[in-house]
Parts: C-alpha cells; structure tokens; sequence
C-alpha cells in the first residue's frame, strides 16, 4: 500500500544539480580555490551545514563557510532565474498520477525552504504538494531518515505506507534507515550496486515509476 510519495528536488524533480555544480565552481574559483567536480560530487544529498563542513576539509579550516556557501546559492538561483527551471522528464505525468490515485506527495530537500518555492513555483508546480519539508527542519539532515519520518508523521501515514524518489546515495540510505521503500532516479552519478540492489528499483526517469505506484494501487484495491 502507498499513502505517500516523497520526492528529492534537486536531482530527482528539477535538473539543478549541474547549475549547483557551475556556481560551485565558480565561486570557489573568484575565491582562489581549484575546486573540482569531484570535490561537487560529494556535496550531493547533504544539506547545507554538511556541505559547508565538507568546505572546511577542502579548501580551508579558516574560511568563511557560511560565506560561500551563501554566495553558491545566489549564484545558482542566478542561472536558474537566466536560463529558466528544467523540469526532469515525468515529473507533471507522475504529480497527475498521484492525484488521480488519491496518494500524498510530499518534497523533501536539503535545500532551503525559500529555493524549495521559488523552484516549485518556476516549474509551474505551486500547490502540488500536500508538503514541503528542509533537512533544515530537523535534527539530521541525510542520510539519516529524519526529514522522512517527520513528513510521515506530519501527514500521518506509517514509513511502511509511503515511497521515497531519490536520485542521491544519501537520500537512498536516509530513507532505508527509516524503514521506507526508496525508488532510485539516478542524476550525476549511479548508486553502488550493493545499496542499488536495496532500492525497489532503479529506473532512468519518473515516468518508469509509475508503473509500479499503479501496480501497488491495483493490488490495494484503491483503483
């Protein structure tokens, strides 16, 4: 049975990643770092305190992480705003499926609250989320499940009632802590075959999920 679908945002809802990735780069540069993608690659799945923390190892235990971090941000949201929110392919097919369906959907990100609506309001997708939760907003960001079971038991349905969609190694392994079946998207970079093999399934885009929420649904009896 699935009562709730939580879905990544960036990676798995909005192609982001790669604009994160350039402001990334970028500023670290005009900073006087050699960033590299690798160094990027690492950032996925965390929220900002843990990136900020991985920037202290990188670069320099002096520097100012709050800073860069902040300046990153601008700079993404920048490109975003120029060059327009690319939507990943199914995500408006998947959204229609689960209204149809009566399932709640949810995002749940390690972004902050204010580039969670300015994203889903750039996509045209304002008002298609019965929630919208930061890893800000709990204890732990991933991979621990806390942003998962806070959105469970905000809309009061068991871990073992819902589904998580995420394209990051960290958000696979927070929603496993949490006892919750997890769909892998991938993005930049694949799973492990060890945690993959954990996952549902790994599918190439949103639209390959729906067949499998339907086939859940068939067998509840809710359709």
């Amino acid at each position: 049975m699935i009562k709730l679908v939580i879905c990544d945002m960036d990676g798995l809802l909005f192609d982001t990643e790669r604009a994160t990735c350039r402001a990334f780069l970028e500023k670290a540069k005009e900073w006087g770092y050699e960033p590299t993608m690798e160094q990027y690659l690492q950032f996925l799945g965390l929220n900002g305190k843990a990136i900020q923390e991985k920037y202290y190892i990188f670069f320099d235990k002096n520097i100012d992480a709050p800073e860069l971090y902040r300046q990153v941000g601008e700079r993404k949201m920048e490109i975003l705003r120029t060059e327009g929110m690319p939507v990943k392919k199914g995500v408006t097919d998947l959204l229609d499926v689960l209204d149809e369906l009566g399932i709640k959907k949810a995002v749940a990100s390690g972004s902050d609250m204010e580039s969670i609506r300015e994203n889903v309001e750039s996509a045209g997708l304002t008002g298609r989320f019965d929630v919208m939760m930061t890893t800000d907003m709990v204890e732990r960001g991933k991979p621990y499940p806390d942003i998962f079971l806070a959105i469970c038991e905000k809309v009061g349905v068991r871990p073992e009632e819902a589904l998580v969609l995420e394209d990051a190694q960290n958000g696979v392994r927070a929603a496993l802590a949490g006892g919750i079946r997890v769909i892998n998207v991938p993005d930049m970079i694949p799973l492990p075959e060890d945690l993959a093999a954990q996952c549902v399934s790994v599918e190439e885009s949103l639209l390959d999920v729906i067949p499998y929420i339907r086939a859940e649904a068939a067998s509840d009896g809710s359709c």
